[in-house]
């Protein structure tokens, strides 16, 4: 056999060397070496080192659970090792015909490898045999002198085992004995205590439940030596990849036998060794055996025991031990710093852990500890491998929430592949949880390098927390892909003021992150004590999560935090070392900016790299900070308290590894209400009861979008779209030129460019959430958090993020054509608001020339397909010059080719491949003569050898350099492309949002073709102007929520509506209950929203001046949680208003005073109607049932006395029957005919008569008190009402005898009726 012949990128993975195992969680050593082979080749030994040199430390494949107070010696264990298939290693003897046909391996002394091959036939003369082998290449060898290893060929008793219906499927056991070459070294460490190779939480002890629906696969592997392996998701050809860590729960990594269960696993003593030095939990135990090296007789028997649930009472049995083993869990329980929990800085985040225990803990142990007693807070994600593991506690929750099984054994502990890991920590941060991830960063291989050059004694490899994932830092995952709404994360801090001779106020810091865009919202506001401007973020923004200073915020702002949001994560920092104060953030935000500068300046960033640059204030020449961060450091104490906020929210970032990347790629926006904004005001504010009592976004039912304002205006086909209408309705526009252009927008899209819009929208339709993702993109240009190169990934990273890649870029072309289109119409458009948005270098980037360059870079389908992309001749120049450098070495190889020919004299000698070895020459077996003596014989076939010559060798050696060369840069080209998508990230955002915005115009002038009756464009007169004063005036007003779809075609009926000017500034409005009173309010209120956002009004014509508020109280509700009662809470809301109303604003008062004594009550009612008619004198609507107030205010010029008008007739059972009428009459309603809706409600007969016997008692007694309180004589009842009323009185009584009206004679009421038609004509 020759001497070498093949090159290796590796050793084989048939043969591993495994000097020792130990569990990830045991503390003492457990190796044993392994057993020497019987048989070597003289020649083999001497011309080439043991195939089986100790190797670098390899992954384990299989980490199992044990407790982590395991501390107790294990006994040691033999080695584990998969061969190929069962392997015969006998000692030399005669070999001849008999062997022909047998599989056999031969050792390649050079190659450090096995390569299997056939026994084709035997030559008698020579005594060697023909070997043919599996890639096709044949040869003579005397086995005598050769390196072999039989391969027995006995058929499996099992291949595929799948789970039946109704039949149980029992655990798999196969069991192999095998002998492993082992020769010892001098550089041998098997004596180190390392818990590198299989990381095993007690294996012995610990393993899956299998669930029902599993299968197991034992099938046989043919591929060659680089498919050994998951790699390390980048496609890096690493150990890594060859030699993957951790749990092969759905797949072992030896080459010749393969074990899968759908991603769970057996016992644990059945479990295969993997040639990567693990144990998978495939089903299959293969133990070492001295007697011999034939496949077990009992290999794949079933074995008596079925899988068995856990016991019912698992719960019980954790609790249990960990009260026994973990006591400094329980009543004793101290923080870090070793305080109780009724200490005033005790921090729950942290855990004291008892010397002891930790002298008791093996390295894998402590590890996990140490990360768990600093976040005590947190669900620890824990890389080992290729899986994520959940222990103690932490596997509680896993089990509960996310559905994973427990292993057997005393400790808590389940687990999942990383494929799952986006699934897994979505649910759990939707659920509230906090996770923390915690990455492998090294390899056992580095681990061992480690070890030996820097002497370091660690055992474990690296670990490092890469992630903390929550509510609101979650920035991909199916759930957050379905709803587009933002997820803000909201930092707050207080500051209680009081000024000599004035009222207290509080001074809040707000800043608003959403990190699935990148915005940040700063500001500062002045609030009132009952914060209703937080109040009224509050509802808008609904942050997920609330980031807090402990202990410092006032108990009015605790109140609201809790009861104006939807369940948010809560955090509190240490005020100043974690929450920091405006001094500590602007000292860490330069040295950010000031970084990021450095790298400009270096080179080691794209000009353009942050979003800000160009807004960005300079200090000393150099980047500093950006320009809304500066206002507020200019602001002086106007912005302080803002500063600090955004100093809170950094430092929350930076523990979940998001500060840096998110500032620098961040949009910084000033809160519209900011205390520091010196600008006039630009939008109708909306307090937090008018977008609650409205139902602007969230119904009162459950709190979903259905039958809300947002949801009849929301015709949006992009995400981005639907949060711009989300933030226009709860800001409508003040100011009038820009009321105006938003107007002249939605006219012009309704007009001749409608069929352009509406092909605007079918191609905005296809493209996903473009502001996110564009947002992913930028952020993984920066290798930080788990897109750090430190982190060992085994799932394919790289194909995902390219994909990502296309589909930003593919958007962004359909963006760009959609604009371009779109913009083919204006020159019949006036709008100047369309004519910015769509002209390019103005509201519309041009990226037509940058869309090109990324077009023609690479094949975008070829790409997505295969998961890498090759980029075209010049758009790389390191990836152009690595295929440079390979044509030459062709060519090289070309022209030796025909110097070869020349030289031999035959112009047939070509090159060929075998194998994996290139460029062959081949030359036929005449001319063997004539071959030069440098030549060196690689193969042979009938009639031609192959060689290889000293120059092909060295163009070789040239060519695999420049194919690395060629590969790298293939690997990293993703990266580079990316920078240079992120160089232009400023108009990709421009595009956005400027797609966005017509999308949102296109929504509105859609949205009034759902309205019921005709709509108008609102006209707006100054709010300045004098001679009108403020009014709202409309003509046939309808309703822009209430369709023909829920009420019928032609159901609705509208109202005409004149308030202000010189009409009457207030309508009081009466009528009977469910006579529409409550719908006319909210219907007024919506239409000034919707004129205000620049939209068409369901009226004939509707004009207004602007309203700068809009206040509503309607409805009743209470605080049970704050103590606060119906009718507190609805006196805190009108006092709201009345301290903020102005001329400007619009009032909405439905039934104050309804939750007290009827006294009471009209008299809290008439007081503040007189407020605001007199002093505030704004615009508004009042209803209510106390007809008392009616009379008063009969005379008053200032309001109009308005009611919804019914028609009342005399029902079967005598009582009134109401008709209503929906129609806004002039003048006041005598009565609210309560006792009609309770006929609707369905209350009895009797109950009925009894209730209208008792209103009209009620009514007279009422009249005859006023007017006994007015002091007017002439008004007491006559005796003609007496004897009415008493008439009335017998008939009602009889009625309430008999029990229902048929048995009564219709006579007494015919008298009745008539002597009430005399009294009234009389009168």
């Amino acid at each position: 056999m020759a001497p070498g012949r093949r090159q290796s990128n590796g050793r084989s993975p048939l043969v591993n060397k495994q000097s020792q195992i130990t569990t990830f969680f045991s503390k003492f050593d457990s190796s044993t070496p392994s057993p020497p082979l019987t048989k070597q080749n003289p020649k083999a030994a001497a011309s080439n080192p043991n195939p089986s040199q100790k190797s670098d430390a390899s992954p384990n494949n299989s980490p199992t659970t044990p407790s982590p107070l395991q501390s107790k010696p294990k006994k040691p264990k033999p080695l584990l090792v998969i061969p190929s298939s069962a392997v015969n290693a006998d000692p030399p003897r005669p070999y001849g015909q008999k062997d022909v046909g047998k599989k056999i391996k031969v050792y390649w002394p050079l190659d450090k490898s096995w390569y299997e091959g056939c026994i084709m036939s035997f030559d008698e003369e020579s005594k060697k045999h023909h070997i043919q082998y599996d890639d096709g290449e044949e040869e003579q060898l005397d086995l005598v002198n050769e390196k072999i290893e039989w391969i027995d060929e006995r058929p499996r008793h099992l291949k595929r085992l799948r789970r039946g219906g109704g039949v149980a499927l029992d655990k798999v056991t196969l069991t192999v004995t095998e002998d492993v070459e082992s020769e010892s070294n001098g550089d041998d460490a098997s004596g180190v205590d390392d818990d590198s190779n299989d990381e095993d939480w007690k294996s012995n002890d610990a393993d899956k439940e299998v669930e029902e629906d599993m299968e197991v696969d034992l099938v046989d592997e043919d591929e060659d030596d680089d498919s050994v392996g998951e790699g390390n998701g980048d496609g890096s050809d690493d150990d890594l990849g060859k030699k993957p860590s951790g749990k092969a729960r759905g797949k072992s990594f030896s080459r010749k036998r393969k074990a899968s269960i759908g991603g769970n696993q057996l016992d644990p003593e059945k479990r295969i060794k993997s040639s990567a030095g693990g144990l998978s939990k495939e089903g299959c135990k293969i133990s070492s055996s001295d007697t011999g090296n034939n496949i077990s007789d009992s290999a794949c028997k079933k074995e008596t025991n079925h899988m068995t649930p856990l016991p019912t009472d698992v719960s019980e049995r954790f609790t249990l031990r960990e009260a026994e083993k973990l006591p400094f869990l329980g009543p004793e329980r101290r923080d870090a710093k070793r305080r109780c929990p009724g200490d005033v800085d005790y921090d729950p985040r942290t855990l004291y852990l008892p010397p002891n225990f930790l002298r008791s803990l093996s390295g894998g142990q402590r590890q996990w500890w140490e990360f768990k007693s600093n976040h005590m807070d947190k669900v620890i994600f824990f890389k080992m491998g290729k899986f994520y593991e959940l222990f103690e506690m932490d596997a509680h929750v896993g089990a509960k929430e996310l559905d994973l099984q427990y292993m057997k054994g005393e400790q808590p502990h389940c687990g999942f592949p990383e494929r799952n890991f986006s699934m897994n920590v979505e649910k759990l941060a939707r659920k509230g949880y906090r996770v923390l991830v915690v990455e492998q960063t090294e390899t056992p291989e580095q681990l061992e390098i480690r070890r030996k050059e820097k002497g370091s004694k660690d055992k474990v490899v690296k670990r490092e927390i890469c992630g903390v994932i929550t509510k609101g830092t979650l920035t991909e995952g199916e759930i957050l892909s379905a709803n587009p709404e933002a997820s803000y994360i909201m930092s707050v801090t207080e500051n209680n003021l009081i000024s000599a001779g004035q009222k207290a106020e509080r001074i809040l810091g707000i800043c608003l992150i959403d990190v699935a865009t990148s915005t940040i919202i700063l500001g500062q506001i002045k609030d009132d004590l009952d914060s209703s401007a937080l109040c009224c973020l509050l509802t808008e923004m609904r942050p997920v999560e609330i980031i807090k200073p402990s202990k410092l915020l006032g108990t009015e702002t605790e109140r609201v935090l809790l009861t104006h949001t939807r369940d948010p994560l809560v955090n509190e920092l240490i005020p100043g070392s974690e929450f920091w104060d405006s001094h500590r953030t602007i000292s860490e935000l330069k040295a950010i900016y000031r970084r990021f500068s450095n790298m400009l300046d270096s080179g080691c960033a794209p000009e353009a790299d942050m979003l800000e640059v160009a807004s960005c204030v300079q200090d000393n020449g150099r980047c500093s900070l950006p320009e809304t961060v500066c206002e507020l450091v200019n602001s002086g104490d106007d912005g302080s308290l803002a500063l600090s906020a955004l100093g809170g929210a950094i430092y929350y970032l930076r523990q979940a590894s998001l500060d840096e990347t998110l500032l620098r790629f961040a949009k910084f926006e000033s809160l519209p209400c900011s205390r520091f904004t010196k600008y006039a005001q630009k939008h109708l504010i909306l307090d937090a009861a008018a977008l609650e009592n409205l139902e602007i976004f969230e119904n009162s039912k459950n709190g979903g979008s259905s039958g809300t304002l947002y949801a009849q205006l929301n015709h949006c086909v992009t995400a981005c779209g639907k949060r711009l209408l989300k933030k226009w309705l709860a800001r409508p526009l003040y100011n009038l030129e820009a009321i105006k252009e938003r107007q002249d927008a939605i006219a012009d899209i309704k007009g001749e460019s409608l069929p352009s819009a509406l092909e605007f929208r079918r191609a905005l339709s296809r493209i996903p959430d473009m502001e996110r993702l564009l947002v992913r993109i930028f952020s993984c240009s920066e290798a930080c958090g788990r897109n750090a190169k430190k982190v060992i990934l085994y799932e394919d990273a790289s194909k995902k993020l390219l994909l990502e890649f296309i589909s930003a870029l593919r958007g962004c072309e359909v963006l760009a054509q959609a604009c371009s289109s779109f913009s083919a119409t204006l020159e019949n458009v006036e709008s100047a608001r369309l004519h910015y948005l769509l002209t390019p270098d103005r509201g519309l980037p041009d990226v037509g020339s940058v869309l090109r360059h990324f077009k023609g870079a690479f094949d975008w389908v070829e790409a997505s397909n295969s998961g890498r992309i090759i980029p075209h001749e010049g758009v790389d120049l390191e990836y152009d010059s690595a295929c440079n450098v390979i044509k030459g070495i062709e060519s090289n190889f070309t022209q030796h080719l025909k110097e070869q020919r020349k030289l031999l004299g035959d112009s047939t000698i070509s090159y060929v491949s075998v194998g994996k070895e290139t460029y062959l020459l081949e030359v036929p077996e005449r001319l063997r003569g004539s071959i030069p003596h440098d030549y060196e014989l690689r193969s042979s076939k009938k009639g031609f050898f192959r060689y290889w010559n000293p120059t092909i060798k060295k163009h070789l050696s040239k060519l695999t350099e420049a194919e690395s060369d060629k590969e790298c840069a293939l690997k990293s080209i993703l990266h580079r492309l990316i920078k240079q998508f992120c160089e232009h990230q400023n108009n990709w955002r421009k595009l956005v949002y400027a797609t966005a915005e017509l999308d949102v115009l296109i929504s509105l002038a859609i949205a009034s073709d759902y309205f019921e009756g005709p709509s108008c464009r609102p006209s707006f007169a100054s709010s300045s102007c004098p001679s009108i004063g403020p009014h709202i005036s409309a003509r046939s007003l309808g309703h822009p929520v209430l369709r023909s779809d829920s009420l019928g075609k032609g159901m609705f009926v509208p109202n005409d509506i004149d308030i202000g000017g010189t009409n009457a500034s207030f309508l009081l409005l009466s009528g009977p209950n469910m006579g529409g009173k409550s719908t006319l309010l909210r219907q007024v209120c919506f239409s000034v929203i919707l004129a205000q956002i620049g939209a068409t009004v369901p009226a004939e014509s509707f004009e207004l001046s602007p309203v700068d508020r809009i206040f509503v109280r309607m409805g009743a509700k209470d605080h049970i949680m704050t103590g606060q009662s119906t009718f507190l809470t609805e006196l805190s809301e009108t006092a709201i208003m009345m301290a903020l109303a102005t001329q400007n604003s619009l009032v909405a008062l439905d039934e104050l005073g309804r939750g007290t004594s009827t006294s009471d009550g009209q008299a809290i009612a008439e007081s503040v109607l007189e407020y605001f008619v007199r002093k505030v004198q704004c615009r508004g609507l009042f209803s209510t049932h106390y007809h008392r107030l009616a009379v008063n205010y009969k005379d008053d010029q200032r309001v109009s006395l308005r009611h919804m008008a019914c028609r009342v007739g005399d029902g079967a059972d005598g009582t009134e029957e109401v008709t209503f009428l929906y129609r806004l009459t002039a003048g006041a309603c005598p009565k609210s005919y309560g006792v009609n809706v309770a006929r609707l409600a369905g209350l009895p007969e009797h109950v009925l008569r009894n209730a209208a016997f008792k209103s009209n008692k009620f009514e007279g007694s009422y009249g005859r008190r006023v007017d006994g309180l007015d002091g007017d004589s002439s008004s007491h009842t006559s005796s003609d009402e007496a004897v009415l009323i008493q008439k009335l009185i017998r008939v009602l009584a009889k009625t309430q005898n008999c029990g229902s009206a048929d048995g009564i004679a219709i006579h007494p009421l015919i008298e009745l009726q008539h002597h009430s038609r005399m009294l009234l004509h009389k009168t």
